[in-house]
């Protein structure tokens, strides 16, 4: 503001100033807010955090002490029955009086076992299609070499598998995967031939891809989300769409409308923060109640709001009761309407404690405006005018309390990002997601995510179940 506009605005009177004034007051205030937002309290990635945030972890100590719990089931390493090598080994001279010992008959043994991976080696297997000459009609038969043996010279289902392996499910650079191919095996192995094999991946997977898109476009519960990174250094949106058994991945240029066409005929439940591409979608929905954990926490700083925290812990109480429910295998939580009232007046609780700011002053227009909603106000109209869409897991125990399942789905593009720090090329971007989508499906049924790998390059893919699950 300059002087002159100022000394005009003194010139309006003391209200006008005074709102104005308020009005400033408030923006500072909201830039302050915004200025301590962190991921715990609030919807903003880890990521974004500027300092690391010790022991604000909404996860409580659950009592228990460190490591396995009992009826857990152990993964000690058992002596096998059928060893594939074994060496015996004999004592040369008694080591009391010093007698030889050799050809003295052995009256019994111990044993102990060594797992060991033998040391890696190419096979090399030459395929010879033989000509033949016929006998009765005197013509030349050639036979035809197996399916995938198509080059004169060519690397095997295994070896393109495992460098896939590498590349997609550990998020490995080109240049490390090579590098561990050639001490690991000692052949020569180059950038191109991986990008060769992450392409070809890729084309046969096209059938994986349109069969998982069909199958979560019918499941009853969706789980979706977006997670922002670059290709070309240009600014993408990843979307997840998941269930427990099923993920499919995609990058597109949008974050919003564009980008969520695929679920405008969607008619099941989906689970999702509060982004107004998902709030607007006509469906049953159930919004991520960790992230409103989160904004409670953020309230509870900023403003020392008593009902903020204790909305936040009985919204954990309500994720609690449904946990003990499921575990004595009950069909729904017995207070289910006691909890959702109890959560009613915690948020009438917030609207007395927020009421609406007045209207102030523009002064670029010349007329009281709705004063903006503060955090606080906004949250609490979100939890009312949504209150059906935040509880329907109390009264539906199918339907989770958190949107965890889209966010572990997202989580590795991030890491993705960090290692490599981004996609080059829009079609790179794509085929990891095709190839991510189906290493993280395959892992989720319990499939070996390698062997499902050189299955794809063997041309025998190994599909998962595409059944409708919630």
């Amino acid at each position: 503001m300059t002087n002159q506009e100022a000394r005009a605005l003194y010139r309006q009177g003391e209200e006008v100033t005074v709102a104005h004034l308020v009005e400033i007051a408030n923006r500072l205030k909201a830039i302050e807010a915004r200025l301590n937002l962190n991921s715990q309290n609030s919807s903003q990635p880890p990521s974004t955090d500027q300092k690391k945030n010790k022991n604000r972890s909404l996860r409580k100590n659950s009592g228990r002490k460190p490591g396995a719990q009992p009826g857990h089931e152990g993964k000690t390493l058992k002596k096998a029955d059928n060893p594939d090598e074994i060496i015996g080994h004999r004592p040369q001279a008694c080591p009391h009086c010093q007698t030889e010992l050799a050809g003295v008959e052995a009256n019994g043994y111990f044993a102990r076992q060594v797992f060991e991976i033998p040391e890696p080696k190419i096979i090399v297997t030459e395929h010879r299609a033989f000509c033949v000459t016929c006998p009765c009609c005197a013509k030349e038969a050639k036979a035809d070499f197996p399916d995938g043996v198509e080059q004169a010279v060519q690397y095997g289902s295994r070896i393109l598998g495992f460098a896939t392996y590498l590349s997609v499910d550990h998020l490995i650079p080109y240049a490390r995967v090579v590098k561990i191919l050639q001490d690991f095996t000692g052949v020569a192995f180059s950038q191109g031939t991986l990008d060769t094999a992450l392409q070809n991946a890729f084309v046969g997977l096209k059938n994986f891809e349109l069969r998982v898109i069909l199958s979560l476009g019918r499941v009853g519960i969706l789980h979706v989300d977006e997670t922002g990174g670059w290709i070309n250094k240009v600014r993408y949106w990843f979307h997840v769409r998941c269930t427990k058994t099923l993920t499919y991945l995609f990058c597109h240029k949008n974050r919003g409308k564009a980008a969520t066409d695929d679920l405008l005929t969607y008619t099941g439940r989906l689970v999702s923060d509060f982004f107004g591409s998902y709030v607007s979608l006509d469906c049953l929905h159930q919004f991520c109640m960790a992230h409103v954990c989160r904004e409670l926490v953020g309230v509870f700083e900023k403003t020392g709001q008593v009902w903020a925290q204790k909305l936040k812990e009985h919204l954990e109480w309500c994720n609690t009761a449904c946990h003990v429910a499921r575990e004595r295998g009950s069909a729904k939580v017995w207070n289910a309407r006691v909890l959702a009232c109890e959560f009613d007046e915690f948020v009438k609780a917030g609207f007395r404690a927020n009421p609406l700011a007045p209207a102030v002053w523009n002064v670029k227009t010349g007329k009281f405006v709705p004063a903006a909603l503060s955090t606080a106000r906004a949250l609490l109209e979100r939890l009312h005018d949504y209150r059906e869409d935040c509880l329907a897991f109390l009264f539906d125990l199918t339907i989770p309390f958190t949107n965890n399942e889209a966010e572990r789905g997202v989580r590795m593009l991030k890491v993705k990002g960090k290692i490599s720090g981004g996609f080059r090329t829009l079609e790179g971007a794509t085929r990891f997601c095709r190839l991510r989508s189906y290493l993280q499906t395959c892992g989720k049924q319990g499939l070996n995510r390698l062997e499902c790998l050189i299955s794809v390059f063997q041309g025998k893919t190994i599909l998962p179940a595409f059944q409708m699950d919630g």
